[in-house]
């Protein structure tokens, strides 16, 4: 009786130790917590009465040349770069509103009508040739509830690759507006060169 005993403990014990091995390895994680980062109080040419910085201005703003408008407004509507970059801009968008729709409950619904000799409920049933009209309806409701964060960094994860998207999606933009003023500004300085020459 003693050994039985000393056996149902040690499997009480063993089923503990495992069942706090399993809560331990449901543990994502910690909170993420952004890095401090320096910045100095005040930059140099900092217009502290307006608080605008240059390259907060728009482009046409600081480039006045309608060519050059022009040709920036045709880049902006013909780069693949750009079109691929808003696509994936949108595509990340839709994951997380996707990732961000599992915080609400499912709701499902589902209907069924019928008529009919030996059928009840959309299933054969024995009724003496009778005919019989049957309507039945469900609606279901699911939620998961978020004991160990699962799907808090699930969202947390696609919105941070929503704003790294629309972060490179600004890069192209702003590489190709760069890029086309530059060369728009080289080939100006070898017009007035060959005028020069």
């Amino acid at each position: 009786m003693n050994g039985r005993l000393i056996t149902t403990r040690a499997c009480a014990c063993l089923m503990l130790a495992l069942l706090a091995a399993g809560f331990y390895g449901c543990a994502v994680g910690p909170n993420y917590k952004r890095p401090k980062v320096g910045s100095p109080a005040a930059f140099r040419d900092d217009n502290a009465a307006t608080n605008n910085s240059f390259a907060d201005l728009d482009w046409w703003q600081v480039y006045r040349d309608d060519t050059l408008q022009a040709l920036v407004r045709e880049a902006l509507t013909n780069n693949y770069d750009l079109r691929i970059a808003v696509t994936r801009v949108e595509q990340s968008r839709a994951v997380a509103m996707q990732a961000r729709s599992q915080f609400v409950p499912n709701v499902n619904y589902n209907g069924v009508l019928s008529r009919g000799r030996n059928d009840l409920f959309g299933s054969t049933f024995p009724n003496n040739g009778a005919v019989v009209n049957s309507a039945s309806a469900s609606l279901n409701a699911a939620w998961e509830l978020d004991f160990w964060g699962r799907i808090r960094r699930l969202n947390e994860s696609a919105r941070a690759q929503f704003l790294a998207s629309e972060e490179a999606r600004r890069g192209v933009r702003l590489n190709l507006l760069s890029e086309v003023a530059n060369d728009y500004f080289r080939l100006l300085e070898l017009d007035h060169e060959l005028e020069i020459v």
